[in-house]
């Protein structure tokens, strides 16, 4: 690590001293007082009432458990006008959140009711605890359908948030520009789900949670790694660090809310009884769901995230390979996979732009023009592939770097679109060069139409090239919160950035497939990096760079964490990379692939709607799918896992795009009837028929499963052994490597035929 990467560390981990240190508290409501002429009252929106009286405001829905969708605490305050700053710093997208606090007003009138035209508006005054002028806000209420109310408030005095400070830094929050914060009434004692792909907890219930796209960070939390990773650049993360974070919340007690704001929020759960949403910045929107299930809220919310259909049907044939090298080795590993008999889908060429060696391990040239030094073959390897039914898919991402450094000659399409402007700004005009942490890139402003419109133009001409079934659409969470935008401010934009990626992508595939005289649903395009309504032009997602441990932080636990949180914001076609991504060498602790760590990634992703291998940023010091015999069965045992439950898969893929529920699924989304359900992290199920415990511990062979109250009979597909689930249970499971934990319902359908082809997936290979 240079110097310059040291300094951030350094400040960062001070950042993170001090918020330890003096860590604000959960915010309470205030007093809601009705003023002037103003009584109580009820008024009817819809299916919704909105029912008003000194001290409490209720949202009800004759759908909602109790009638209740939502409603404030006692003594009632529902809104709130906070003035402080905050500051977002951070080097190559790993960034934190550092608050400062000056005044809260907390307490909250209501001077008058306005019901017209479908709204109710509520107006009055937030004040202090001694009164005084305090702010004018508004709160309007009206109906979006039937299970959905949207809640807009306004607070006056506020103009666009400023942004400024020193390069990687914005301040939000200025004298006469207060944040809007939104409270509401916890049940105690119940569970939180949501907040988008979180890796550390699914139960995010006394946690507080920033909302702000970035770099998962590499040991987040995890130690020695996580302190060394942030002293040595900054890039530690944090327990919430996720590039996809999604401002929904779904309680166990059925009461469900969502923000549509992109602004950066904070969600504040730790206080038992009173739940918050601060955004930064004079208005906020939040949207009530109503439901009497978990997937009647998830269908509500996701009616607004938009949904995700299901994928084209070559992409679950078999599973995609992830490679690196050229021709030559491509050629010699689909053949040996194919004499393991691994079905398989297609090999994902990454470098097909060439590679970089850099401190982190091996890079990409971020040009996107197919290198024909290392792929001299391209076309007759394409043809190769596709003669044995395999699609190629490659990599593109919203960057392209200065490929002067680069020898070669190509095209200068960095130098085109610094010349024409395409790149977000600093503020003396020039081109932001972002920092990669090895290397600087500018990146393409997708809020001007016509930068959007060049780099469409560009990549499809590119792609075009390489003849492409699909492409990883890497990174959008990395613009710089000091960058000027040509459509609006980077605090706006930095968590809309992400859609914006996904929107484009999905131009993408169309105009790709009208220059090559194909379907837009033939290609498979697949993110990390999210927000709210990526799930409507997403086509799969994937949860990014995990380290190659076995650790809750950020190793294979987290991403299973990251599976089973995905569902609740819409997620709901999710994958990871089979082995994960990110190793590391001194001075950071050395983190290698096992064989055995491999292997169970490789079962568990093989219970999921993409099965992709990675070979990591250091491919020649971690285990691959092909290092030897041995890991080629192990991985061709887990393609034809993957490949035997094909029927269920495209079944729930279906349901996806048709509800939202996603295709892996939360046990308390599964089963909501059995409390129980809401602690369980390490199993999850496919519908409500098919259950599966992976093992995520080093040296296991057994792994135990809970079956839910009521949901009668459980068959072991592998050993034919019955237990009957009762009032609720655990049992273990044999599970040798090569295989998880799986148990298939009574009432699943085809479940003998199921348990035949899960059986033979288990033959010898080779």
């Amino acid at each position: 690590m240079t110097p310059r990467r040291l300094v951030p560390g350094v400040a960062r981990l001070a950042t993170q001293a001090y918020r330890a240190a003096f860590a604000p508290p959960p915010p309470s409501p205030g007093r809601l007082v009705l003023a002037g002429d103003v009584g109580p009252g009820s008024w009817r929106l819809g299916a919704f009432e909105v029912v008003l009286k000194p001290g409490r405001l209720v949202v009800r829905h004759p759908r909602s458990p109790g009638g209740v969708a939502w409603a404030s605490r006692p003594p009632g305050a529902f809104a709130a006008a906070v003035e402080g700053v905050v500051r977002f710093a951070g080097v190559a997208g790993h960034l934190g959140v550092d608050e400062r606090v000056r005044g809260r007003l907390g307490d909250q009138t209501v001077a008058s009711v306005s019901p017209a035209g479908g709204e109710l508006v509520l107006e009055g005054r937030l004040v202090g605890p001694g009164g005084g002028a305090g702010v004018p806000y508004a709160a309007t209420f009206r109906v979006v359908d039937g299970e959905t109310l949207e809640l807009a408030l306004r607070l006056s005095g506020g103009g666009e948030v400023a942004s400024g400070g020193v390069p990687g830094d914005a301040l939000a929050g200025q004298a006469g520009t207060p944040w809007a914060e939104l409270l509401w009434e916890r049940t105690p004692g119940a569970s939180v789900f949501g907040g988008g792909v979180q890796f550390s907890r699914l139960d995010l219930a006394g946690r507080r949670l920033p909302v702000l796209t970035a770099e998962q960070g590499v040991g987040r939390g995890a130690q020695p790694l996580t302190l060394l990773a942030e002293l040595l650049g900054g890039a530690g993360g944090e327990w919430w660090s996720t590039y996809a974070p999604v401002p929904v919340l779904i309680g166990s007690d059925l009461r469900g809310l969502y923000l549509t704001d992109t602004y950066p929020m904070q969600l504040d759960l730790r206080h038992e009884a009173v739940a918050s949403a601060r955004v930064y910045a004079p208005a906020l929107t939040a949207r009530v769901v109503a439901g009497s299930s978990p997937a009647e809220l998830l269908e509500a919310y996701t009616r607004h995230a938009g949904r995700m259909g299901p994928l084209p049907d070559w992409a679950d044939r078999g599973a995609v390979v992830g490679m690196q090298g050229g021709g030559e080795k491509v050629r010699r590993v689909v053949a040996a996979l194919e004499r393991h008999r691994a079905p398989l889908a297609g090999v994902w060429l990454q470098d097909w732009v060439g590679n970089r060696a850099v401190g982190f391990g091996q890079r990409l040239w971020w040009d996107w023009q197919l290198n024909r030094d290392r792929y001299p073959d391209w076309d007759e390897l394409r043809s190769w592939l596709a003669g044995r039914g395999l699609a190629t898919l490659v990599y593109v991402n919203p960057f392209l770097a200065d490929m002067s450094l680069r020898p070669g000659g190509r095209p200068d399409l960095f130098g085109v679109g610094a010349a024409e402007g395409r790149f977000v700004r600093t503020r003396s005009g020039a081109t932001y060069l972002t920092d990669q942490g090895d290397f600087e890139a500018g990146l393409v402003d997708l809020s001007d139409d016509e930068a959007v419109a060049w780099y469409l133009d560009t990549l499809t001409a590119k792609l075009a090239e390489t003849g492409t079934d699909g492409w990883m659409a890497d990174f959008g969470e990395g613009l710089p919160f000091d960058a000027v935008l040509k459509g609006g401010t980077a605090l706006e934009w930095h968590n809309r950035y992400p859609e914006a990626w996904a929107a484009f992508n999905r131009r993408l595939r169309e105009r790709l497939a009208e220059r090559l005289g194909r379907s837009p649903g033939d290609f498979v395009t697949f993110f990390r990096a999210g927000y709210t309504r990526s799930p409507r032009d997403a086509g799969l997602f994937w949860l990014g760079d995990q380290t190659v441990t076995w650790d809750e932080h950020d190793g294979l636990r987290s991403a299973l964490t990251g599976l089973l949180s995905s569902g609740f914001a819409g997620y709901s076609l999710q994958h990871g990379d089979v082995g994960g991504y990110t190793s590391t060498v001194a001075p950071l602790p050395r983190r290698v692939r096992t064989r055995e760590l491999l292997a169970r990634w490789g079962e568990l992703m093989a219970f999921t709607a993409f099965l992709r291998t990675h070979e990591g940023n250091r491919p020649s010091l971690n285990v691959q799918v092909y290092s030897d015999e041995s890991t080629l069965a192990d991985f061709a045992r887990a393609a034809r896992t993957f490949v035997a439950w094909r029927g269920l898969r495209r079944e729930l893929m279906a349901e996806a795009g048709a509800t939202g529920l996603p295709v892996v699924r939360h046990p308390w989304l599964a089963y909501p009837g059995d409390p129980a359900t809401r602690g369980l992290n390490e199993q999850f199920f496919l519908g409500p028929g098919v259950l599966v415990a992976p093992v995520v511990r080093p040296g296991r062979s057994t792994v135990t499963a809970y079956l839910p109250a009521g949901s009668g009979e459980w068959t072991d597909p592998y050993t034919g052994a019955s237990h009957a689930a009762g009032d609720g249970r655990g049992v273990e499971l044999p599970a040798p490597l090569g295989r998880p934990g799986v148990l298939l319902n009574a009432a699943q359908a085809g479940r003998e035929a199921l348990a035949a082809a899960l059986r033979a997936a288990q033959e010898a290979s080779g």
